[in-house]
């Protein structure tokens, strides 16, 4: 009776079937044809910054959330921009109500008072230039002294000079106020309107905002936390703009051109070949990255190509190896 075979051995037996299979189909199997280089996928990426120093507000973002160009994604806490808004604002309109009250001119109650002023001062006048006469004619006729003609004089001296000061101010008040003083007051409003710009774009700049539609790749702060200018929150990828770069020998830069039809592998999709298009080519030569696999082609010069791919179902993430074949 025949001795029955280990289990084990039945088994390893299979394994080298397989992959002598394998290894045999890779190969005799079919070389891809034109230049083939390995990259990876990689999108458009956009950090979404605060323009000001504050306390983070509102930020509920988390890897892998979507945002659209302008959605609020948070706020930086800033009392001391809102009060100086508000100090602006105040400034502004007493600028404004000023230069409101120069136009305007006098009122008809300031005109009349200065029209009673001088009929006021006219009555006075009048009082002291006819006692100054009488005084005249006394002392030619040695009635009264030299010093009460004298106060007489002053006295007429006086109530002129008010009449003259009446006038005077009574022009003023019809004539309104100066031209300069309109043009200076004119400036000053156009002054703290722009201040009150500045005020209220230091205010907005306290509301982030993503400047693209994508979705949150990393996330670098939390609620609560103090933000300078410039610092990253999150970082947004455009997925639609999806692209392959690849670093090309100059030795076949002649065979490649703008908008040349490319196959795209992606080992995460092993049955199937993305179409690609090559949207960008390097100008300037650069030696082979470090994950070329000799010595040798590291010391070749070589050129990127950028080989867009459509991500329109969203499945390819920035990363992933990719292999594509220029025809």
């Amino acid at each position: 009776m025949p001795a029955k075979v280990p289990r084990q051995i039945a088994a390893g037996a299979i394994i080298l079937l397989l992959i002598g299979g394998a290894t045999a189909y890779k190969l005799y199997k079919p070389a891809e044809k034109g230049i083939i280089a390995t990259g990876t996928v990689e999108v458009t990426r956009a950090d979404i910054m605060p323009k000001t120093s504050g306390y983070l507000a509102g930020f509920t973002l988390e890897v892998g959330d979507r945002v659209t160009a302008g959605q609020t994604v948070a706020t930086i806490v800033r009392p001391d921009l809102k009060a100086q808004l508000l100090r602006d604002e105040a400034a502004l309109a007493k600028a404004v109500a000023q230069l409101k009250d120069l136009e305007a001119g006098s009122r008809v109650q300031e005109i009349r008072e200065a029209a009673a002023n001088v009929e006021s001062a006219q009555s006075v006048y009048d009082k002291a230039k006819a006692d100054f006469a009488r005084y005249q004619k006394l002392y030619q006729q040695g009635a009264i002294a030299a010093q009460q003609l004298d106060n007489a004089q002053s006295s007429l001296d006086v109530a002129y000079n008010s009449l003259v000061a009446a006038r005077q101010r009574l022009s003023l008040a019809r004539e309104g106020n100066r031209p300069e003083a309109i043009e200076a007051q004119r400036l000053e409003v156009e002054r703290s309107k722009a201040v009150l710009a500045a005020s209220k774009a230091a205010l907005e700049d306290t509301i982030v905002t993503s400047p693209l539609t994508g979705l949150v790749l990393s996330k670098n702060f939390e609620n609560g936390e103090y933000i300078s200018p410039g610092a990253a929150l999150v970082t947004v990828g455009d997925m639609t703009d999806c692209w392959v770069k690849i670093y090309v020998p100059s030795t076949y830069l002649g065979l490649i051109k703008i908008g040349q039809p490319a196959a795209v592998k992606i080992d995460a999709f092993p049955d199937r070949t993305f179409a690609g298009e090559v949207k960008e080519i390097s100008q300037n030569a650069e030696f082979t990255p470090r994950q070329s696999i000799t010595p040798n082609e590291r010391a070749n010069l070589v050129f990127y190509v950028k080989v867009k791919i459509d991500n329109a179902e969203g499945i390819l993430k920035p990363g992933m190896p990719a292999d594509v074949i220029l025809k």
